[in-house]
């Protein structure tokens, strides 16, 4: 596997003692350095303006490009070197698709993260939408998978209309961005594209598996993408701060394990998102990169805190009311 890196990706702050700071970059290095992982790294190739309008519009471009030292959002800066580091993250994530799509699994570091930022609004600490801009990019049959605690706002609305790129977003119910429930299955030619699975705080590895095993794999069976793009949140973690679920490190290596083995002739690209416990995120990543080596790290954070949720019954009900426009659910 590869890894897509910039130095650039460790310079943006919001502010100090931000959630969203290089520090989550950074300890993932040391971490990786650690375990003999920090190899096969590759230098993202630069995308231009042109390739940010075919997903966000102009306005929301120059409202980038102004800076300013901001506010966005209560939890969001835009400083006057955002648009600058901004675009080095999509170029990671870009890099990592384009690397993926040539039969090389790929792992961008990207820092901004990007799924919440919309065509036209950013939010979320997100400023472009890495993913998508990366998904566009690449110009194939596509799913994304996101398993980032929080919904992929951004990414569900860039491509809700789309039948060539399915979006399946599992996600704690009731924090923000207070979207993506079940109902939201895209419209037009999207119908049915957008798959939403929120599950309630308290969710832990059993909820998860049964997500993955009981909604996921079948849709991407009958969706057959030829590329799978993995938006890595880390932040479902019982360790993270700015959440509510039960997933340990061994639960979410066994899902980046479970679309690794489901991906064809290495086409799977694994871009990072959310992830504010800095020592739990690195764990994880080493672990999902440690698969590769066929090897295996001692876990830190992988106690076992069980259910403490009615998930698997959420998780029964999606699959019923998804089995309406999924065959394979029926």
């Amino acid at each position: 596997m590869k890894i897509v890196y910039d130095d650039a990706v460790t310079e943006h702050v919001q502010w100090p003692e931000h959630l969203e700071s290089p520090f989550r970059i950074k300890t993932l290095i040391k971490k990786l350095e650690k375990e003999g992982l920090w190899k096969d790294i590759i230098a993202p190739v630069m995308i231009t303006d042109d390739d940010v309008l075919k997903v966000h519009t102009e306005k929301l471009l120059n409202r980038l490009k102004s800076g300013g030292n901001i506010p966005i959002d209560p939890d969001t800066m835009l400083r006057d070197e955002t648009y600058e580091y901004a675009m080095v993250s999509a170029s990671v994530a870009v890099t990592a698709v384009r690397t993926a799509m040539n039969g090389t699994p790929a792992l961008a570091l990207t820092r901004p993260p990007g799924h919440h930022a919309e065509r036209d609004r950013m939010c979320g600490f997100c400023y472009l939408n890495n993913v998508a801009i990366a998904v566009e990019a690449a110009g194939v049959r596509t799913a994304i998978v996101d398993i980032d605690v929080h919904h992929c706002n951004g990414t569900e609305e860039i491509f809700y209309d789309r039948d060539d790129v399915l979006v399946i977003d599992i996600h704690e119910t009731g924090i923000f961005p207070l979207t993506g429930p079940r109902e939201s299955i895209g419209s037009g030619a999207g119908e049915g594209y957008t798959v939403n699975i929120p599950i309630p705080a308290g969710s832990g590895n059993r909820t998860y598996e049964r997500a993955m095993e009981d909604i996921v794999i079948p849709i991407l069976r009958e969706f057959k993408p030829e590329l799978i793009v993995v938006s890595l949140g880390v932040d479902a973690h019982y360790c993270d701060p700015a959440a509510h679920m039960l997933l340990n490190t061994e639960g979410y290596i066994g899902l980046c394990d479970r679309l690794i083995r489901e991906s064809k002739d290495g086409k799977i690209a694994f871009i990072l998102e959310g992830g504010y416990h800095l020592r739990a995120t690195a764990e994880v990543v080493a672990g999902m990169l440690s698969i590769f080596e066929g090897s295996e790290i001692f876990l830190e954070y992988n106690d076992d805190k069980g259910e403490q949720s009615n998930g698997l019954r959420e998780v029964r009900k999606i699959r019923e009311y998804l089995g309406e426009r999924w065959k394979t659910l029926q």
